[in-house]
C-alpha cells in the first residue's frame, strides 16, 4: 500500500480538500475523495487488479494515484463535479462493511490557504511528491 495524497486548495472563495489513497494488494483500488468543510462532494474509485502482476506495480500505481488526483481537482475547477456548497449535505447511505471511510485530515487555517490557478497547485503538489521521494 502506497501513502496518498492529500491537497487543501482555495477555490472561487471556498477551501476544498482532495485525498486520495491505495487500498494495496488486497484491495488493489485507488480512491479520491472530494471534501468541502467535511462533507464528501465526489468520490472516485479506479481499481487496478488487471495489473497486479505488473513490473514496477509501485510506479504505475504512484502515477495512476498521481494523475486521479490532480483529474479531480481539474473536474471540480471545471465545473464537472457539484460545487454547490451551500446546499445541505444529503443522506449518504452506510457504507458496506468492508470499507472504512477514513476522515480527511484537518484542513490549514483558512488563513494559510491561497486561491490559486490549477497550474499553481498542480505544481506545488508535484513539488511535495518530489520532496516525499527523497
Amino acid at each position: 500500500m502506497l501513502s496518498g495524497y492529500n491537497t487543501d486548495f482555495k477555490f472561487q472563495g471556498q477551501i476544498y480538500h482532495c485525498q486520495t489513497e491505495d487500498g494495496g494488494h488486497n484491495n488493489p483500488c485507488i480512491t479520491s475523495l472530494m471534501y468541502h468543510q467535511g462533507a464528501i462532494l465526489a468520490r472516485r474509485k479506479t481499481s487496478y487488479a488487471d495489473i497486479l502482476r505488473a513490473d514496477c506495480l509501485d510506479d504505475v500505481v504512484r502515477e495512476l494515484m498521481m494523475e486521479q488526483h490532480k483529474q479531480m481537482i481539474r473536474d471540480l475547477m471545471q465545473g464537472k463535479l457539484e460545487t454547490n456548497v451551500n446546499a445541505p449535505p444529503a443522506k449518504a447511505a452506510p457504507a458496506p462493511a468492508q470499507e472504512v471511510m477514513k476522515t480527511p485530515p484537518p484542513p490549514s487555517k483558512p488563513e494559510d490557504i491561497q486561491e490559486k490557478s490549477l497550474d499553481d497547485i498542480i505544481l506545488e503538489f508535484l513539488e511535495q511528491e518530489d520532496i516525499s521521494k527523497k
